[in-house]
């Protein structure tokens, strides 16, 4: 293989791997297999859930509808007894890291050894980086909501529209 051949397939094989690390989830990602949902004044979040043998699984998306940018996502879902008492928790990181106003994140945990019973909540807390473009702009934000962990409906909110995605 000549010089000139070998040069060009490493610049190919460059681009093409450089490309599969800049792939995003689409703006527009169907949700319409998520029937939990659940909108708040930064992200709009929509989950399902499933029973496993080791625990509950929790899938779904949140989308960025306030900042610019925002960057290092965690989530942490509490599982909360009839009492209030944290019963289990379990943390992920979103992926994409770094989303910008109206980009999808997906996110995927596992509770484990667990099953919701009727009265059981899940509280999101999401700590996150947001930036509104300008110099100093940063917020250092945490953002929290409760669902009824058996029928996924918002528990303890202000005028808010959960259903909207």
């Amino acid at each position: 293989m000549s010089y000139l051949s070998k040069i060009l397939v490493i610049v190919v094989s460059s681009l093409f791997m450089a490309s599969c690390g800049l792939q995003q989830v689409d703006r527009y990602t169907d949700v319409s297999g998520y029937p939990y949902r659940y909108t708040d004044f930064d992200y709009k979040y929509v989950w399902k859930t499933t029973s496993t043998d080791h625990g509950v699984v929790i899938d779904g998306y949140m989308k960025n509808t306030r900042y610019p940018s925002i960057d290092s996502v965690q989530m942490t879902v509490f599982v909360l007894g009839k009492d209030g008492k944290t019963i289990a928790r379990a943390s992920t990181f979103p992926m994409f890291q770094q989303t910008r106003e109206g980009d999808v994140s997906h996110f995927n945990l596992l509770i484990r050894d667990i099953r919701p019973v009727p009265g059981d909540v899940f509280e999101f807390l999401v700590h996150y980086k947001g930036d509104e473009g300008g110099d100093h702009s940063g917020i250092d934000w945490v953002s929290s909501f409760k669902v009824d962990a058996v029928t996924g409906a918002v528990v303890n909110t202000a005028d808010r529209t959960p259903n909207e995605w």
